[in-house]
């Protein structure tokens, strides 16, 4: 693990520095600070509406299980907003795909307004003062 954490910080390295000496500092610099905005962004905008706040919850308490395979939809979002926070080529490519494949998945599978372990309930509240 920590040698594929080294690879990852060489190959974003490399990246950051070759946008910049190809397309300069400044656009590197707007390219930075706009994935961050737009991570941060997205993740308070859809996070409001993909995330029930006890998931998000027990995701920061608990943790993601462990595999990409067996993530489910919220954790690809929060996964790739937090990956659009952290500067950089790699991981903004990274976190746009993890985005993608979010509302991707999202469009494809009915979303319900309710989990499968809640109940709805209807009633009505009639004030007895005015009878």
């Amino acid at each position: 693990m920590p040698l594929l954490a080294f690879v990852v910080l060489f190959l974003e390295l490399t990246l950051l520095i070759l946008f910049g000496q190809r397309l300069g500092f400044s656009l590197l610099f707007a390219e930075v600070l706009l994935s961050g905005v737009a991570g941060y962004s997205l993740m308070r905008s859809a996070g409001r509406t993909a995330f029930q706040p006890a998931q998000l919850i027990g995701l920061f308490l608990h943790g993601a299980r462990p595999g990409l395979a067996s993530r489910q939809p919220a954790e690809w979002l929060l996964l790739g907003c937090l990956l659009l926070i952290v500067p950089g080529i790699l991981t903004d490519l990274l976190g746009l795909v993890f985005i993608t494949r979010f509302f991707m998945r999202s469009r494809t599978q009915p979303q319900s307004s309710a989990g499968s372990d809640s109940i709805d309930v209807k009633f009505d509240v009639h004030d007895d003062s005015d009878s």
